[in-house]
């Protein structure tokens, strides 16, 4: 399978280069990126000669020698390639989230199914062997049925985007579609994993604790409702603890990091599991390339054998879904049923959309003037002065 990457930030040239290196059958023919400083990293570390990379994605995907394309840009950017992959003939890995809004996420899907390529969406802690280490023992039964999920992120490192391009364009909502959350929406597919189903309401409270110029949350705490179980997921940005502990009919496991920090920003130690038996202690294997070798792996297979990739397009919208459900809910100040209907302002626009909802005027995401809702005020502002002179 012949690949051509798009994207060649932190992410692009650090994790999905060498997983595409270190994949079997696959080989990295071609790269894009608008900066030329990337684009020369990515040619050095992938071996590509300079007729190999594209300043401009289209130039990329009208090359016949490409057959997929990993899509690693800002989400922002995402939708427009995405489409023009698909329309193109070409098999997509795209970066989570899939798109700012479940809305451009779904027509990603739905123009992948119409053209008749494969769609996966990196969820890479699914390869990593401490997580996979858990569902199995939650698959087993060895502890019986899950009842809670709890999983702390709550030191997630603020890492910036490369340099040459815009460090921090995390922190804005128009290029992110939002803060930590969506960072680290890791935390609900692998809620949905251990519980074995889609949430069907949500409820939350997000805040940003420090002013650093940024429109997007710094701190979520998130319950899911699921049909026979529930979630908390609570995860900021900078120093805290981490973990994650399953409460079973018939037992718990827990996994301790390194210092009870967050996992991967430090290692895991052990995973304890504590059932009806007696009590065990599994200690994670290491993971290659942070789960994107698996990710690369089980996308190839995919497209080979004609199935669904494990972490498909449709689990993106999914996922996506939630983590806007959880800032409509934030901002509303009650829980959120999910899923979305497909007019809602939030699944058509994402967290852009919250000034359509009526959003409680004491929440933080108000009060912070998180997801736009500043530059949504200010606009109004000088609107009304041109209105009234």
């Amino acid at each position: 399978m012949r690949v051509g990457l798009i994207g060649c930030g932190n992410v692009g040239v650090g994790a999905h280069l060498p997983a595409l290196a270190a994949a079997e059958g696959v080989a990295v023919v071609a790269a894009a990126d608008p900066t030329p400083e990337r684009l020369a990293i990515a040619g050095s570390e992938g071996g590509l000669a300079a007729d190999r990379l594209h300043p401009a994605w289209r130039d990329l995907l009208a090359r016949p020698d490409v057959d997929a394309v990993v899509i690693a840009t800002p989400q922002r950017c995402r939708t427009e390639i995405a489409l023009a992959a698909a329309a193109a003939g070409k098999h997509l890995l795209l970066e989570k989230p899939l798109a700012l809004a479940p809305a451009a996420a779904q027509a990603i899907v739905d123009a992948a199914a119409a053209a008749g390529v494969t769609v996966a969406t990196n969820h890479n802690y699914r390869f990593l062997p401490v997580y996979q280490a858990i569902a199995a023992v939650l698959e087993d039964g060895e502890i019986g049925s899950p009842e809670l999920a709890v999983l702390n992120f709550m030191g997630v490192e603020d890492r910036p985007g490369a340099g040459a391009y815009a460090p921090r364009w995390r922190h804005q909502a128009a290029e992110a579609g939002g803060g930590v959350l969506m960072d680290m929406l890791h935390a609900v597919y692998l809620a949905n994993w251990f519980l074995g189903a889609d949430p069907v309401a949500v409820s939350a409270f997000v805040d940003r604790r420090r002013d650093d110029g940024g429109d997007v949350e710094d701190w979520a705490l998130v319950r899911l409702a699921y049909p026979s179980g529930q979630a908390l997921l609570n995860m900021a940005w900078g120093v805290g603890p981490g973990g994650v502990e399953i409460t079973a009919t018939r037992g718990r496991a827990v996994l301790v990091n390194e210092g009870f920090g967050t996992h991967p920003f430090v290692p895991p130690r052990e995973i304890v599991v504590v059932g009806p038996a007696g009590g065990r202690t599994i200690v994670p294997e290491p993971p290659r390339v942070f789960g994107f070798a698996g990710v690369v792996e089980d996308w190839r297979d995919a497209v080979r054998d004609g199935r669904p990739a494990a972490a498909s397009g449709e689990a993106g919208v999914a996922v996506l879904s939630v983590v806007v459900a959880s800032y409509a809910s934030a901002a509303l100040g009650r829980e959120v049923a999910l899923p979305l209907a497909a007019d809602d302002p939030v699944y058509r626009r994402g967290a852009l959309g919250i000034g359509e909802i009526g959003a409680r005027p004491a929440s933080p995401v108000v009060r912070r003037r998180l997801f736009g809702l500043g530059w949504a005020a200010a606009a109004a502002a000088r609107q009304e002065v041109v209105l009234t002179g």
